[in-house]
């Protein structure tokens, strides 16, 4: 005689760790910084200007003003929390379902926890604590792969570009 024994699982979400943190990475630009991206925005606005016409140059425009309304608003501080379901980060759940990969890394003095998702946006940046980071990298290894993506030429590219010309 076989008798049915199901087990019971407790489902419910459970707090694994909560802190606060700025919304994103935050840097204050200097006066040259602006100054040349101004100039190359203008000489980059006249170029396809003539290729192209109005459009291009709205374009450009558009995104020098978002750089500068980005530096010039300050970021906020949010609570963000790891559960037993996912990460919550401004009201909205990631599950560790839509999560392929992990890892951090250091921008602008800012600590990051960078997480691939398989779901739109596709990519979620979290600015973490530094006392924060080891037990959130245990938590986060039990259900999430951990690895950094490799360094590709573009990448490369771009940091020799930077350093030959800096905008600062």
């Amino acid at each position: 005689m076989a008798t049915d024994q199901t087990e019971i699982r407790d489902l419910s979400e459970k707090v694994l760790l909560e802190f606060e943190a700025y919304d994103r990475p935050h840097k204050v630009w200097s006066k040259e910084f602006y100054s040349s991206v101004i100039v190359i925005a203008f000489l980059v606005s006249i170029i396809f200007y003539f290729i192209e016409g109005i459009m291009p140059v709205v374009v450009i425009w558009a995104l020098v003003f978002m750089l500068w309304a980005m530096a010039k608003t300050k970021p906020s501080m949010i609570k963000t929390t790891l559960t037993s379901w996912g990460l919550k980060s401004l009201d909205k759940t990631y599950r560790y379902e839509e999560m392929t990969s992990f890892w951090f890394e250091t921008k602008w003095s800012t600590r990051l926890l960078r997480i691939n998702l398989a779901t739109v946006p596709w990519h979620l940046v979290v600015v973490i604590n530094l006392q924060n980071e080891e037990e959130l990298k245990n938590l986060l290894l039990e259900r999430v792969i951990f690895q950094e993506p490799p360094v590709t030429w573009v990448d490369k590219a771009l940091k020799w570009v930077g350093e030959k010309m800096p905008l600062e």
